[in-house]
């Protein structure tokens, strides 16, 4: 949709019990917005960066990361879920630096709280080297409000980052094995709870 939204309220509810002192990672244009730049920064969101990321888990932080990034927002779609996550392994890689585990969360609802106008192909491309989603978004009564639905925050267990030596680079094969459980969480969780949540015949798809 328009923004993390989900992200937004897990920041100011009881997902911070669960991840302790929860840091969001946005579009770093976000956070040189006037009032947008304020409200980020109230909820206690940083740079979706290395640096930024590298310098809050050293703090002891948990840091919340949307790995499709501004593709995923222009791909949401009415009638199934889209995530981007098969050539997304650079939040694996700062993992295994930092010997952190992965908690992989799917959030039913989020792509439906804000909806947008397909926009062709170049226009994800031209966003992704803005760093800045270019969409036109609506959402209840055609504005800028989220459209009223419950948010259900699937949490899967923790995929376990054994910490490696200070100079060590993981190899190929270790990034490649921890994302793979990371994939196959995403799916198992959506698979488990979307009954739930009434998604039983909405199909995920995973690029």
């Amino acid at each position: 949709g328009l923004y993390p939204f989900s992200g937004a309220c897990a920041s100011i509810s009881k997902m911070t019990d669960v991840f302790v002192r929860m840091r969001m990672a946005v579009a770093p244009i976000g956070l040189r917005i006037p009032l947008i730049r304020q409200l980020m920064g109230w909820i206690g969101c940083i740079e979706a960066n290395r640096f930024s990321i590298a310098k809050a888990l050293a703090r002891g932080d948990s840091v919340g990361l949307f790995p499709g990034g501004i593709g995923e927002m222009m791909r949401t779609r009415p009638d199934q879920e889209n995530i981007l996550l098969l050539q997304r392994r650079g939040f694996v890689k700062e993992a295994l630096k930092h010997g952190i585990p992965i908690v992989p969360v799917y959030v039913f609802g989020q792509s439906l709280a804000f909806g947008h106008l397909l926009m062709p192909a170049w226009v994800e491309r031209l966003s992704r080297w803005m760093r800045a989603s270019i969409i036109l978004p609506f959402g209840r009564f055609g504005l800028l409000i989220p459209r009223k639905l419950p948010l259900l925050y699937a949490i899967g267990a923790p995929i376990v980052c054994p910490k490696l030596a200070d100079g060590v680079v993981p190899s190929d094969g270790h990034v490649e094995e921890i994302h793979s459980l990371v994939v196959e969480s995403a799916r198992d969780l959506y698979d488990f709870y979307k009954g739930m949540y009434g998604w039983d015949n909405r199909p995920l798809s995973i690029e």
